[in-house]
Parts: C-alpha cells; structure tokens; sequence
C-alpha cells in the first residue's frame, strides 16, 4: 500500500476577489466584491487552499458582482474571505513500474483543496518501487494537463520520513500561505541528507521502516533552518532563537543515536539492527612461563601475553 499526496499548486489559480457580505451553509449564491473575469461552468474556491472549510464549486451563471451556484455550499463563510478561480477542480492519479515506464491510470479524484498535503488516494497494490503521477483535470471542459509534464516521483510515504504539512506545522507555518510547498521540500531534502550522513555508519540507509523520533528528528531540522535561513535577518530575534532551539534538541537526539544510548525502533517496538562489523583475532588459552604462550598480538616491540588466573600478578 502507498499513500499519495497530490498538492494543489498556484498555477492553477487565477482570478481573485473577495466575499462582500456572509454566506449560509446550503446557500446557492454568493455575492464577491469584483466578478470580472468569473464565468459559467467556471470553478472557484471559496476560502484559502488548505483552509479546513475551502471548497470547490461550479459556477452556474454570474449576473454583475453575483454568483450563482451549481450546489448549495457546504460550510458557511464570513465576508471578506477569498474567492478565487480554479482552472481544475479533479486531480487523476497514474503507476508505471519504473520513472520512465507506462503510466497507467489509477483513480480520478476530486480536488481536496481542505487538505493541508492536497488530495489523497490510497494505492493498496502500489510497492515501494511504484513510480506515480498526477495530472489536473477540468470535468466540464475535459481538458487535462499533459502526462508527459507531470513529475514523477515515489509516494510520500516511501520515500521521505515526514510530510511537508507536518514541517509546516512544527516551524508554526499553517496558515503562512506566502512560504511555498516547494521551498519546504528543499529544506527536508537538506535535513533528510544531514541526518543520513550522520547516522549512515551505523545503520543501513535509507531507514526502513521509518522510526517515528527520525520524523520528529528531520521535522526539527528542516523547521529549525527553515526559520533561521528565511526570517534569521527580521527584526524579531525570537524567531531565530526559536529555529536554533529546534537544531539544538535534532542534533541532541542525534548524537545519541551515534552513541548508541538511544536505539531506533519501529512501529512495533522492535529495535533496527545495527551495522556490524567483524574483528577476528586467534590467541592461546594455555599459560605457562615459555614467553609466546598466552600471547594476544604483538605491535612492534610490545608482547601483550595472558596471566595465570590463579596467580594474576605472577
């Protein structure tokens, strides 16, 4: 089984305004301060993307700044909230075997736009060696963007050790919607490399399974540059402390990882096995007063010989 993320990017979002006065839950209208560049069979998000009450609606007909509806909303929203055009409103999901392989189709979903990682879909035959992508798709006008321009990449959850929304969370970023999903990525993939780097002696990398304290480990170290790298100069000293509090405890928790006080476990409880590595030395166990017998190794000029045991001092 691999779980699949699909984040709902910028670039499909267009034209913006602003809801004029509150709206009702199961209301089919809604009245925006500017509908210019809004039309039928358009779609349009209510709320910000990743906002727990977001929705994606079909636009039935507009008549000057009013908007009417194709179904009743589901949330209420209060005026002055954000109203944007959104060129998809359904996102489709493919396998192939290998990155450069046939991609078959999986499942079409509707675009989660409440969802802090984007759109979910459980593939339950997919391995780990699944290579996947994900289009967008417009169910009015059946226009989909091309297959060949979509990323392809591992599921989530095989091929990192924590979420994007998890590193958002732990820097305190919810709802900072100017900081891109992208530029968290390039700081996960920059504490996932340090951390690996770190512990690759003594265990086999990458970790499999992986252990909760490495999420909570890559979660401290990518929030903790993140905040000093992009707010480390603002005036808000706090900020920068705050991100070096959090390297500070990540590489405490790895430094006992590399002194072997704190063991790496999976979901179980069963401890990772370590590296190992094989030191094989002969020796006598007979003592006795010839000068070579009882020896361990001879370095140089040093002869490092057994004692009787019942006279140790002899």
């Amino acid at each position: 089984m691999q779980i699949l993320s699909a984040p709902t990017e910028d670039s499909v979002l267009t034209e913006l305004t602003y809801l004029s006065d509150d709206v009702a839950a199961a209301a089919n209208s809604i009245s925006v301060n500017n509908a210019q560049g809004f039309a039928t069979d358009d779609y349009i998000v209510i709320e910000r993307v990743r906002s727990e009450t977001a929705e994606v609606i079909k636009v039935a007909s507009v008549t000057g700044n009013a908007i009417t509806l194709s179904s009743a909303l589901s949330f209420a929203h209060k005026d002055g909230v954000r109203v944007q055009k959104i060129l998809f409103n359904q996102r489709k999901f493919y396998r192939a075997s290998s990155e450069t392989g046939v991609y078959a189709l999986l499942a079409t979903k509707n675009i989660e736009v409440d969802r802090p990682d984007g759109t979910f879909y459980e593939d339950v035959i997919g391995t780990s060696s699944s290579w996947y992508k994900a289009t967008y798709y417009n169910l009015t006008t059946n226009v989909e963007t091309t297959l060949a321009d979509a990323v392809a990449c591992k599921a989530a959850e095989s091929e990192h050790y924590t979420s994007l929304w998890d590193i958002r969370k732990q820097a305190g970023f919810e709802e900072a919607y100017g900081i891109k999903d992208e530029t968290i990525a390039d700081y996960r993939d920059e504490a996932e490399n340090e951390f690996e780097s770190a512990v690759v002696t003594i265990y086999a990398i990458p970790l499999d399974p992986k252990p909760k304290i490495v999420r909570q480990i890559i979660n401290l170290l990518a929030a903790g540059n993140l905040l000093i790298k992009e707010y480390g100069m603002e005036a808000d000293i706090e900020i920068s402390k705050s991100g070096q509090r959090m390297l500070d405890r990540a590489y405490f928790l790895i430094g006992k990882i590399i002194d072997k006080t704190l063991k790496l476990v999976d979901d179980d409880g069963n401890e990772l096995s370590l590296k190992t590595s094989t030191l094989i030395a002969s020796t006598s166990n007979v003592y006795g007063n010839k000068a070579d017998t009882g020896e361990l190794y001879n370095i140089g000029d040093e002869s490092f010989s057994f004692k009787d045991p019942g006279n140790p001092r002899s």
